[in-house]
């Protein structure tokens, strides 16, 4: 290796703090003030690296909790009034490296990756995460509420290269301070930093690298201290677009085009604050939906794309964490679509999000444009418009120390146009990493929220979340009611006028023999109850995990059982309406069998089969999903879903299948292009979208986008062209 990168292995690690103890160790950074930039090249050796500090030995979480990391891996930080350098050198057989993507923001389980996070406020709650991989893939994201929540659809600007050598692989970062908010009086920033290795299944991490302590948990990182004189310049971003778009009508068949443009600007008055205005929106390279087959009662959740909202989303998350976010008063995706789902055009939006103190503070305003009534089917001979109208939110929180918070949140308008809608709230998060004790974490969530507005109903919502977890043991308990009345406009609920309830415990076998047949053992069980709180309804579920395996070999096999009894007082449609369950008394016992192979192959797959009773029927539902990734420039993938239900006493039958297939081509690490086609039984309709993706450089990207669509009116006739387009945009960031 260079001389730099020796002599930076040699004199760095004595810098290691003494005085901290294993768990949360801290290091200090040195500064470099030199007239030439680090070459982000992946070779480390310029002469600044020989001043850069390394951070301790990684040690294991997975499969040996403790034990030391079987291959060195070597992380080095330094920095500039400009940029934050990370340096990495994973030792390794190169026969054993895995690198076959190389596309930006890759959901990275085939390859060999190495992740970092930092903290740049010291409040153990928000954290901006970096992965690099050996075949070249870069990818961003932020974390909030201390790990709960993890937007991986942001895209920062930064800059990143890998490479294999001889000796394992190499990785150099660099990101400018410019794209980070951070706190200049913090005494100290968060850390922490994570590989995995394909080969053997190996994950090991520098700080708190216990089980019990998720790598996302922001108050289980390590300490950065000595990062100070930071600068950001203006702290000006002007991002204009431009953008051409063609069209074919479906039912004239005609052509059409237009030419648009729009405006960005993103400023930082101060280090710890953002104000994000846009003009014009625009979102033709976002992705599509994946389509999910829904057979129950209530609607699906689909994730927020659209880089205007994803930037500094983690301000306004609200509530309990993860999946129990069934019940949220904002869900961004509300704006700029009808109650119908249509696009309406966003005429202008302004977001400030910032830090100061122990407040978090998130506001955000945007003029949506009015929506001219359409003709509508049956009675009604139109459907009402909807006028332009302000949507807004203000979200505070106070930070308590440990992750822990307090805070409040309001929304305000109706993207449905029914009349001005609000809603309020208060949440609160308790506990710590180490409330029972080193290596066993727990933490309590709750919240109060309303609704209401003139002429309509009011109600409120209520909720509580516990959680604990140790090495071998995660429980859980929920509960939440939300009144009939409760509707936030501008949220997202599952089911109204229920109570909930849910109660779980999870234990997990470890082997640290690979002569074993097992890795790890998982079992679980769940009690789930549900009350209507307007009929007769009531629903419990008693989810049993009999067993997760995971072999040595890393694939994995797992089976479930589901007992559930419900009682319905009226009817509902099931799929397009052929089938319909019937009000009355059900019990139920489900069985899933869900196998994964592990990801060292070239060729992968999931699967899972599902079966047992539905509703006084049965239902019977099969999935497959195979992978092929030859190499770094291509992945092959596609996924079939079939679902069939029979409903007793002239309920009907149901079925639909679901077909994805997916190209993925990498040219290189900043020039990819991906086609997605869909096709289901159920709407007759064949979609696809082709996007090609080239990052001239970060922060300025061309998208070539093209939308096709061909509709059957049965299954079995031909595909008839439904509306296509093809744009061409490109965004182009100005930094000041």
């Amino acid at each position: 290796m260079a001389f730099g990168w020796a002599a930076a292995v040699a004199v760095a690690a004595p810098q290691q703090d003494p005085s901290a103890a294993d768990l949360r160790p801290t290091v200090r950074v040195p500064r470099i003030d030199v007239p030439d930039q680090v070459k982000v090249d992946a070779r480390l050796d310029e002469e600044v690296w020989s001043r850069a500090v390394r951070v301790g030995d990684l040690t294991q979480t997975a499969p040996i909790e403790g034990a030391p990391m079987s291959r060195d891996t070597d992380v080095l930080l330094t920095y500039d009034a400009e940029n934050i350098y990370v340096g990495i050198f994973c030792h390794d057989d190169p026969g054993s490296v895995r690198a076959r993507q190389m596309d930006r923001d890759a959901f990275v389980r085939f390859d060999d990756v190495v992740e970092v996070w930092f903290d740049p406020f010291a409040s153990e709650r928000f954290a901006y995460w970096f992965q690099v991989t050996p075949g070249g893939s870069l990818g961003d994201a932020l974390i909030a509420d201390n790990g709960s929540s993890f937007n991986k659809d942001w895209d920062g600007i930064w800059y990143g290269a890998s490479r294999v050598t001889d000796e394992g692989w190499v990785a150099e970062l660099a990101i400018p301070v410019k794209t980070l908010s951070f706190d200049p009086s913090a005494p100290h920033w968060g850390f922490n930093v994570r590989r995995k290795r394909v080969e053997n299944g190996e994950r090991g991490r520098w700080a708190s690298p216990r089980v019990a302590y998720r790598f996302f948990q922001i108050s289980g990182g390590g300490r950065l201290t000595g990062i100070e004189g930071l600068e950001q310049g203006l702290g000006l971003d002007v991002i204009p677009y431009v953008k051409g778009l063609t069209t074919r009508e479906s039912s004239d068949r005609s052509f059409g085009s237009e030419f648009d443009m729009g405006l960005d600007l993103r400023w930082r008055p101060t280090p710890s604050s953002t104000v994000l205005v846009t003009t014009n929106t625009d979102f033709a390279e976002t992705e599509v939906d994946t389509r999910q087959v829904n057979v129950g009662r209530f609607p699906l959740f689909f994730p927020e794309r659209r880089d205007f909202f994803l930037e500094d989303a983690g301000a306004f998350e609200f509530g309990l964490p993860g999946n129990s976010r069934s019940t949220i008063p904002f869900f961004s995706r509300k704006v700029g679509r009808s109650a119908d789902g249509e696009a309406v055009p966003i005429l202008a939006g302004v977001k400030v999000t910032g830090r100061f103190g122990d407040w978090t503070v998130g506001a955000l305003d945007t003029y949506v444009d009015s929506v001219d009534p359409v003709p509508a089917s049956g009675m009604d001979p139109m459907v009402p418009g909807i006028d332009a109208q302000n949507l807004g939110v203000l979200r505070l929180q106070r930070a308590l120390g440990d992750g822990r918070s307090v805070g409040l949140i309001g929304t305000s308008g109706d993207p449905g146009g029914e009349g001005g809608r609000y809603t309020a709230g208060i949440d609160l998060r308790l506990g710590s990493a180490r409330l029972f004790g080193e290596g066993h974490s727990g933490f309590l969530w709750s919240y109060v929220m309303g609704s209401g507005g003139a002429d309509e109903a009011s109600g409120m919502a209520y909720g509580l979340q516990a959680q604990s977890r140790s090495s071998r043991w995660e429980t859980d308990f929920r509960a939440q009611r939300i009144e009939e009345g409760f509707d936030p406009a501008l949220g997202f609920v599952r089911r109204a006028g229920v109570d909930r309830y849910q109660a779980g415990a999870e234990h997990t076998w470890r082997s640290e023999d690979e002569s074993s047949l097992f890795r790890t053992v998982e079992s679980g069980l769940d009690l789930i109850m549900a009350r209507d709180l307007v009929g007769t309804e009531d629903r419990w579920s008693v989810p049993l995990d009999v067993a997760r395996l995971q072999f040595w070999s890393q694939d994995e096999v797992s089976f479930r059982v589901t007992r559930q009894a419900e009682t319905i007082d009226s009817p509902f449609e099931v799929g397009d309406g052929d089938a319909q369950v019937a009000p009355g008394d059900y019990d139920e016992t489900r069985f899933r069998l869900r196998f994964e192979s592990n990801d060292r192959r070239l060729a992968g797959i999931e699967s899972s089969v599902e079966f047992g009773d539905y509703y006084g029927g049965s239902i019977q539902r099969m999935s497959v999903e195979p992978v092929y990734i030859p190499n770094a420039h291509v992945r092959l993938g596609m996924s079939f879903e079939d679902v069939q239900i029979e409903l007793q006493d002239g309920g009907g039958d149901f079925r639909t299948q679901l077909y994805t297939w997916r190209v993925d081509l990498s040219f290189d690490p900043m020039t990819s292009w991906n086609t997605f086609l869909q096709y289901d039984t159920e709407g007759k309709n064949l979609s696809s979208q082709t996007r090609l993706r080239w990052i001239i450089e970060p922060g300025r990207e061309l998208f070539v986008v093209g939308l096709m669509g061909f509709d059957k009116a049965f299954h079995e006739s031909s595909f008839v062209t439904a509306d296509q387009s093809l744009a061409v945009k490109l965004n182009y960031t100005l930094r000041f």
